[in-house]
């Protein structure tokens, strides 16, 4: 957490004047600890600063070396530094921490969309979109891009991708990423794609669902899993061609052969039986990749949505992200990548315990910022 700290520390601070009686670092140490202990609320955030006082100014002491005589900052104050503070700047200090500690070679990047549907109903013209990176492997999000709408979508994964570093990781994003152009530009920067392939590449769907008629039976791989809980039952199973050479002189190969490094075709069909209400549905997919291995795909088809259940569900559940009335300037993205960064913590926290994150929150809220700090979280 010391080394946290100091990377934070490299973030530019554009106060000037008496809006630099209180650090950014010490700001930033007080909004993380109270995200930890579930402070939410800048009213609440600057009640927790008031309780613990005296054990934040001797942490940041420690962790700064610099004394701090003034008194605990307002909910203005707070609030004020998180509305003039850099996102991006904010996003490269934690990400260059993170590549500091951990390996971030060959992971599996989940590309996902969230709207924060407290930032969008109180001002429609603000950047209320985020598009995230997810690392599943580490529970963290590597990078996000903030835009008005979600209709602007395409261009900000092609941004949020010059952003981070892909090579030898596999990138996996739903049907509205599935474009030519993003596949070109993984393949070209070292990194592999699984995309999900719906109506709007209907050529290529349309050469997908012939490859998989009966005819071409013989070159198909299957795969199948099957899992209970939570009172369902899913039942998972995919077919794969992944000797794609084969088919480049028939018709139905046009389309997917201007997909840039594709060397497998998939095919899932997902049965779901919900044993109260005794009704069973069945979904079929179809989805492209670079990689050749049908095992590897369907494992990365599944830890797809580790993106909505461990990061989306999480910011809006249990941070209560789409209740926050945070919208004014950069406020609403600072926000966002705090709680990201909280949670993480909060994932590793998980690990050791055992205990869900929502309880987690409860705990850290009767203990000191320093001792939430001292836990042994990597």
């Amino acid at each position: 957490m010391d080394s946290l700290f100091k990377a934070l520390t490299t973030i530019p601070d554009s106060r000037k004047g008496n809006h630099l009686i209180y650090p950014l670092d010490y700001i930033l140490l007080v909004v993380f600890t109270a995200v930890m202990a579930g402070f939410n609320a800048w009213s609440e955030v600057e009640l927790y600063a008031q309780i613990y006082e005296q054990d934040l100014k001797q942490l940041y002491k420690r962790l700064s070396g610099k004394t701090l005589s003034h008194y605990t900052p307002s909910h203005d104050t707070f609030a004020y530094v998180f509305r003039g503070l850099d996102p991006t700047q904010f996003q490269v200090a934690f990400k260059n921490w993170l590549a500091g500690v951990f390996s971030l070679l060959g992971q599996h990047i989940s590309i996902d969309g969230k709207t924060m549907r407290g930032v969008k109903n109180l001002e429609l013209n603000s950047e209320c979109h985020t598009v995230s990176a997810y690392i599943k492997g580490l529970r963290v999000t590597l990078d996000q891009v903030f835009i008005s709408n979600k209709s602007n979508e395409i261009n900000a994964i092609k941004e949020l991708l010059d952003l981070i570093d892909i090579n030898e990781s596999v990138v996996t994003i739903d049907a509205i990423g599935t474009q030519h152009s993003i596949a070109k530009k993984i393949v070209e920067k070292g990194g592999n794609y699984v995309f999900n392939v719906k109506a709007n590449q209907s050529g290529t769907l349309l050469e997908l669902e012939e490859h998989f008629k009966p005819a071409y039976k013989a070159h198909i791989i299957k795969t199948s899993s099957l899992e209970q809980g939570h009172g369902r039952v899913e039942e998972r199973a995919m077919e794969s061609i992944v000797d794609l050479s084969q088919f480049k002189e028939l018709e139905l190969y046009k389309d997917l052969d201007k997909w840039q490094g594709i060397q497998s075709i998939h095919k899932l069909k997902r049965v779901r039986y919900d044993k109260k209400t005794e009704k069973e549905s069945v979904e079929m997919a179809y989805f492209i990749s670079s990689l050749t291995d049908p095992k590897k795909v369907f494992s990365l088809i599944r830890d797809h949505w580790a993106v909505e259940n461990n990061l989306h569900y999480c910011l809006d559940v249990i941070l209560g992200e789409d209740q926050s009335l945070k919208r004014k300037d950069n406020e609403a993205k600072n926000w966002n990548i705090i709680n990201k960064i909280a949670l993480f913590f909060l994932e590793k926290q998980k690990e050791k315990t055992k205990i869900p994150i929502k309880n987690l929150r409860k705990r850290n809220a009767t203990m000191k910022p320093s001792q939430i700090l001292e836990y042994n979280y990597l």
